[in-house]
């Protein structure tokens, strides 16, 4: 690695709690001191998980620049062995960079709120069978339009914010391309898809540095993965599909003989998004929250934050950098304080002097979720299924039997898999790789050159768990005077299962 590219990303150098320190070049310190940038400070990386691991209230700030240097690794990797070019380099970082400053307040929650938003303005929720289910249920089972998520969001800024668009002008450096980068569209339409697959896949910049830093941070173990042994072991490959000149990729594939590494990344991920993210006292806070959210944005009709369209017309001005977890707090606290809705006081306490909601059921079940057409599908336990389908379903009469205001009442299900693909999908089988499973799965490159997916390697652990789903079920009540009786309404729920 020449001298050039030492001095060009060691500028200045910063101190980091995770990685010791971080070098940074000129361009990349200019647009961290952008009023954007800035605003991530007061964004908190892991929302409510902090009220179940008080230690994990950093920043989407210092996530960005533990994102930055986990991708200036990867860079420095693919410079030394001549497979990318400083320019390459430079785009990825700055992507890296950038990565969440589109960043909605409250993590990934509010991100959800305005997703539920643009659907309902499209109509998209009017023919779903199931809108008798509490507001609490509703939005915690809401499946997330990407064409909202922060990601787009911050597609926007960094073409529309002033500061970030003519530091990158200056730079002859393309806004739209590194939006691209982020938000993974680059590549569905391009023969290379170097830039996803570091950026936004399996295996990425983004995941590895929040499985370090958010588990550090929680006071977890998850994230002790040999991550020097897979950076150093990446490498960017040519791979023609079909042997067809057409179809032929710029890919990352890991060196096989990381996989063991590899495989032990992805079993840390998926414990620390059963255990951590998804944990059941988290979700239950992260749907009163979403539930306040919503009701507080559609009922105040402010100009400003009604729905995504109007949060990017607003880039650039003073109210966007303002939209921080601190401006949602001080809103729901004004909302609520003259609000007479008998459940915006109970979803306010319950958030603010952080009363826990009342947990009635919780179920984890490991599922048999995809097989190839061939084979039929099945399932573990039907009665996961059944208490879920009974939930969405009779959610009115179990509130009326249990003489509990049924919005009051509410349950969430998650899911976690441990790979995008499943074991039976082959890589010479495909006949394209642009489409986002295919793009984002792992690819090994063995001593003979020949690619393959890690989910059909059959001596791997991983092949033998990728067609299997961990799902959860959490079934709680919003209380906080904790006046009501959890035995109750167990009883009532089991007894419509039976």
């Amino acid at each position: 690695m020449n001298n050039n590219y030492y001095h060009i990303f060691n500028y200045k150098t910063i101190n980091d709690s995770v990685y010791g320190n971080i070098g940074l070049s000129k361009i990349e310190v200019e647009l961290l001191d952008t009023r954007a940038m800035q605003r991530l400070r007061r964004i908190r990386q892991m929302g409510f998980s902090s009220y179940v691991f008080p230690d994990g209230e950093h920043s989407r700030f210092a996530h960005s620049l533990g994102v930055l240097y986990i991708m200036g690794r990867f860079c420095d990797v693919l410079y030394r062995n001549n497979e990318i070019s400083l320019e390459d380099v430079q785009l990825l970082r700055i992507a890296a960079l950038l990565h969440d400053v589109g960043h909605y307040p409250f993590s990934h929650l509010c991100e959800t709120v305005y997703s539920y938003i643009d659907a309902k303005n499209n109509s998209i929720l009017e023919n779903e069978p199931f809108r008798t289910i509490s507001l609490l249920s509703d939005l915690s089972n809401h499946i997330k339009r990407k064409t909202v998520d922060h990601e787009h969001l911050g597609a926007n800024v960094i073409i529309y914010d002033k500061q970030i668009n003519d530091i990158l002008k200056a730079n002859n450096i393309d806004a739209e391309l590194v939006g691209k980068i982020i938000t993974g569209e680059i590549g569905v339409h391009n023969n290379s898809i170097v830039y996803v697959q570091l950026m936004h896949s399996s295996l990425d910049a983004d995941r590895m540095d929040y499985l370090l830093r958010d588990s550090s941070q929680a006071g977890v173990v998850f994230g002790s993965v040999d991550f020097n042994y897979i950076i150093n072991n990446i490498k960017k490959v040519k791979y023609q599909l079909n042997n067809d000149n057409n179809n032929q990729y710029e890919i990352i594939a890991i060196n096989s003989k990381a996989q063991h590494a590899v495989e032990h990344f992805l079993m840390a991920r998926y414990f620390h998004y059963s255990q951590t993210v998804l944990h059941k006292t988290s979700l239950a806070f992260e749907a009163v929250a979403k539930t306040l959210l919503y009701k507080m944005i559609s009922e105040e009709k402010d100009e400003f934050y009604i729905s995504f369209d109007n949060l990017v017309k607003s880039i650039g001005s003073d109210k966007f950098y303002h939209f921080t977890d601190d401006f949602m707090w001080t809103k729901l606290k004004a909302y609520a304080k003259k609000s007479e809705d008998k459940l915006v006081k109970i979803l306010w306490r319950t958030l603010a002097e952080r009363k826990k909601p009342i947990i009635i059921l919780y179920e984890k079940d490991i599922v048999l979720k995809r097989k190839s057409k061939a084979e039929k599908q099945s399932i573990n336990d039907p009665d996961f299924f059944l208490l879920k389908w009974i939930l969405e379903r009779h959610h009115k009469e179990i509130s009326e039997k249990c003489g509990i205001d049924m919005e009051q009442i509410g349950f969430c299900t998650s899911t976690v898999n441990i790979e995008s693909l499943p074991s039976f999908m082959k890589i010479e089988e495909c006949n394209d790789l642009g489409e986002e499973s295919l793009r984002d799965a792992i690819k090994l490159i063995n001593k003979e050159n020949k690619v393959s997916f890690l989910a059909s390697d059959t001596t791997s652990l991983i092949n033998k768990m990728v067609d299997y789903s961990a799902v959860s079920l959490v079934v709680f009540v919003v209380d906080p005077d904790q006046k009501i009786e959890k035995g109750k309404i167990k009883d009532v729920i089991l007894s419509m299962i039976k």
